[in-house]
Parts: structure tokens; sequence; C-alpha cells
């Protein structure tokens, strides 16, 4: 079946000569080593959903055997030899869409090829000691156990950025794994801008805010209901369950091996309908921009999302532009009232309030609302990059931590637990990754502006549970680019005609909470 899926897809022949037989021999390789990520994929989904306890060894074998193949062929010297002839020729015969495929298959040749066998094993083991390391510092509230780990992560990713591009700052090398384009003085410049809007609006609703009553999300709330509920909501959004599946898992993600076979999962509380609602509307955003890829590149690198903080986006766009919105309360409310006898009276303006509260004390980022949300991810996007500048060293970083916490949210962690140590992030390596977060978010807000402007129906259509508008909106400004783009920025001013503008984010901040917190 994967053989013939390969063969299956056709190639774009615009390149003529040899160059066209090259790109063709390229594209093969390309598609052969997608299908094996996807049934990665599928054997990843599986041990988080339905595998066996029993089989944990089994399937551990299982994905070293594919991680093994999969390294081979991405390491294959005639890839790397197809890769520099094509790019010796320049762009031309190929059209934008090809020149895409050639430049992200020679980014990640070069980000594989650069690092020999020893720091790629090494990288492996210390994810599995750091994630133990963490946990029992984590459990004992105490750093020290964690920091001989992470020096030693600081060190290797150093080492490991150097050997793919010692021309430039270690951070941007680590980064570029996650958003592409992006580089630190560019979030500096935005997360500067979105740092001083936001620590001012975040004093003003604290102190001269009146709160929503948020008591009628209080209670107990059957999760069979929720999941039912919250099923048919992910299906009225666009999710298609003929090209995916729907599934509860401990941690909520969405994966799975292709477009049309987009697995997402999501958990529910008793005793906080919030969380369920919102994961699952989250994931349904991810599951849509996989469903919604672009089939004429089945299988090419072209196809696939363009950065986490883009990815993040579309999850973000749905779960907080939509379901946070008064519009979607009007379309929530009588749902939730249906499902739920304890909610007979429910109003829209109330379940808005209630869903939007800002948090009198934002500690933990995984429960952070909208408005604290982002200067959690500041905190620890300029922390990881000093460590890796050198400018902060690893035993310092609790008391550091706990300084920006007072001075940023307000509140001051009481152990390493509730600081330092509460993301798991930095224990297996993922420098780079906290910033795609709130980029995600900003990212977000700019689509949605965009959106709103070319969809003058767009919140009519969202209050009547009219949402296929915004997801055909979505498909061709931003699903169908995939890595068309080399940027978050390039995407941007392709789809709403400016670069990513963190303007846009705080002036839907502070419109929004003004209003609700009567400021």
């Amino acid at each position: 079946m994967a053989a013939a899926q390969v063969a299956s897809h056709p190639v774009s022949t615009a390149a003529d000569g040899g160059n066209k037989k090259e790109y063709e021999s390229l594209c093969e390789k390309l598609k052969e080593m997608s299908t094996l990520g996807g049934i990665s994929g599928l054997l990843g989904w599986d041990e988080m959903v339905m595998m066996p306890e029993g089989a944990a060894a089994c399937r551990a074998a299982q994905k070293s055997v594919m991680a093994g193949i999969m390294y081979d062929k991405q390491t294959d010297p005639e890839l790397g030899q197809l890769l520099d002839e094509l790019s010796s020729n320049g762009s031309v015969g190929f059209d934008p869409f090809q020149q895409a495929v050639i430049r992200e298959a020679q980014r990640d040749w070069v980000r594989t090829t650069k690092i020999p066998k020893r720091i790629a094993k090494r990288r492996a083991e210390l994810e599995s000691e750091g994630y133990q390391a963490w946990t029992t510092a984590r459990g004992e509230s105490n750093f020290a156990k964690f920091a001989p780990v992470l020096e030693e992560w600081v060190s290797l990713i150093k080492e490991t950025s150097a050997l793919i591009d010692p021309s430039r700052s270690p951070y941007d090398v680590a980064l570029e794994e996650f958003e592409k384009g992006m580089t630190s003085a560019r979030i500096d410049e935005i997360f500067t801008q979105v740092k001083e809007g936001l620590v001012p609006l975040l004093k003003q609703i604290r102190e001269k805010g009146t709160p929503p009553d948020t008591s009628v999300l209080q209670g107990t709330f059957d999760t069979k209901s929720q999941a039912d509920l919250c099923n048919s909501i992910a299906k009225e959004l666009g999710f298609d369950l003929d090209k995916g599946r729907l599934d509860v898992s401990v941690h909520p993600f969405t994966g799975g091996s292709h477009p049309t076979d987009v697995r997402m999962t999501t958990r529910f509380k008793d005793n906080d309908l919030t969380e369920g609602l919102t994961g699952a509307i989250h994931e349904t955003g991810h599951a849509l921009y996989e469903q919604g890829r672009n089939l004429d590149y089945d299988g090419l690198p072209v196809n696939q999302a363009l950065s986490m903080g883009v990815h993040e986006s579309q999850s973000l766009l749905w779960e907080r532009m939509v379901a946070l919105s008064l519009p979607f309360s009007k379309y929530l409310a009588p749902k939730l009232a249906g499902a739920f006898p304890q909610l007979p009276d429910l109003q829209a303006e109330q379940l808005y309030g209630a869903l939007n509260a800002v948090k009198k004390e934002s500690m933990i980022r995984v429960e952070a609302d909208e408005v604290t949300y982002p200067l959690h991810i500041i905190l620890r996007y300029e922390l990881e990059k000093e460590l890796l500048e050198g400018t902060v060293s690893v035993p310092d970083l609790p008391r550091i931590w706990n300084e920006r916490m007072t001075s940023y949210l307000g509140c001051t962690p009481k152990d390493d637990a509730q600081g330092v140590l509460q993301d798991v992030h930095w224990s297996a390596g993922l420098f780079g990754y906290f910033p795609t977060y709130s980029l995600g978010a900003m990212y977000a807000a700019q689509i949605y502006k965009a959106a709103q402007k070319d969809v003058p129906s767009l919140e009519a259509d969202i209050a009547a549970g009219q949402f296929s508008g915004l997801k055909s909106w979505l498909n061709e400004r931003i699903h169908k680019s995939g890595s068309l783009h080399p940027s978050g920025d390039d995407l941007m001013r392709a789809a709403t005609g400016s670069p990513l503008d963190p303007s846009v984010f705080l002036h839907y901040l502070t419109e929004k909470y003004t209003a609700l917190y009567q400021l």
C-alpha cells in the first residue's frame, strides 16, 4: 500500500531536461520518507491511545528500527547528490512550489547530515535521562537534581548549532528547528513590544477591573456528555470523520499519518468543563490544518506545515478568536444548556464572561489565560536564549525565574516545582520551542482580522453555527500554502498583507478585556 501510495501522486513536470529527471528522482525519495514518517506517526498514536501496557518493550524496538530506517533514508548520499545538483542550477525551470520542495529538502538534509552519530545518539540518551531527572527534581522540588542534565543540554545544543551553521548564534540555529525563518533579533523586537503592552494591561485588569462571574462554570459535569458535545462541535467546525478519528488520551494531541488519516485526541474532567471544551476545539484547529493540506504536493516538504508557530496559530484561532468570542457563546450556550441539566437558563453574555476571566494569580503556564500566557512564554524565551548565550548560568536559573515571574506576572513561585521546574521542555533539549506558542497567538489574531475583512458575515455566521466560510478561507490562505513561504512573516504578507504585527494582537487583547473588565 505504501509503495502504491508513493507512486500514485503526480509529480509536477515544469522543469525540463536533466533537471526534470533529477527533480522526479528527488520527489520519489522524499515521498518514500514521508510514507515512512506516516507509519512512525501511527506507531506513536497507537502507543498513546490504544496500545496495551505489556507491549511497551515491543513498541520501543519497533520505533528504534523505524528511526534507523528513516535516518538511513534521510542521509542517503544519493539524496544529497540530487539536492546539490538541483540547488546548483538555481530556480531555472522550477515553479514556486517546486523551488520550495528543493529548499526545504536541502534544509532538512543539512540539519540531519551535519550531526555525527555520536551526538545524535547522545541526544536520544539525554532525552530519556533528562525526563527522569526532571521528574525526580520536580517531585522533590529540587532544581539541583535537574541542573547537571540541563548543563549538558546547553553544551550539546551549542555544539550541535555550531556544526549546523557556525555563522549564526546557537539560539537562532536551535530556533529554526521549530520556527523556520525566524531569528532571536526578530523575536526580541516582537516580544519587547508585547511585554510593554501586556504588563500595564494586566495591572489595570487586576487593580481596576470588574471581574466577570465565573460561578456558572463551577460544578460537576458528566464527562460522557462533555465528550459527546465536543465531538459534535468538532464535526460542526469541519473535522472530517471520513479522514480522521476522535479519541481520548491522557495528554491531548493531534497526530496520524496523512491528511486523509488525522488522529485527534482530547481529555475531560468532571470538575472542569472549560478545559475539555477549549482543549477539544484547540485540537480541532490543528486537525483542520492537517486535513486542509495540499494533496497536489502530497508527500513533499512543501506540503508540510510551515512551522510550529503557524500550526499553533490554527489551533489558537479556533480556540481563542472563535470559541472565546461572544458570537460563539451565542452558539454554545443553548448547546451547554441542553447537555447539562444544571445550566437550564445559561445566557451567552454570562458564558462569555466566565470563559474569559483573567486569573488572579497566573503561576502555571498551562493553566494561564490568554492575557497572562504570553508573559509566561516571554520569560522562558529570555532565559533559554540567555543560557545559550552564556549570560545566565544554570545554577542562577531558579532565582532569575522567580524575579521575572514577580516582575512580569505579579506572583512569586513558592518552590522550584511551581517555578523553574514546571515545564518538561528543557529536559528534552527543546530550546526554541517555547516562543512558537505566543507567535502562534499573534499569527492567529492577525489571520482572523484578515478573515473578518474578507468575510463580512463572519461573526453572524459563528453565532449561527456556520463555520464553513472561515474554514474555506483558512484552507485557501493558510493550509494549502504549507511551506511554500520561507518564514511566518512571508506567509503573513501573503495571507494578510503585512508581516507579523504584534500591535494587532495587543489591540485585540486591549479592546476585548477593556470592555469585559469595564476598565
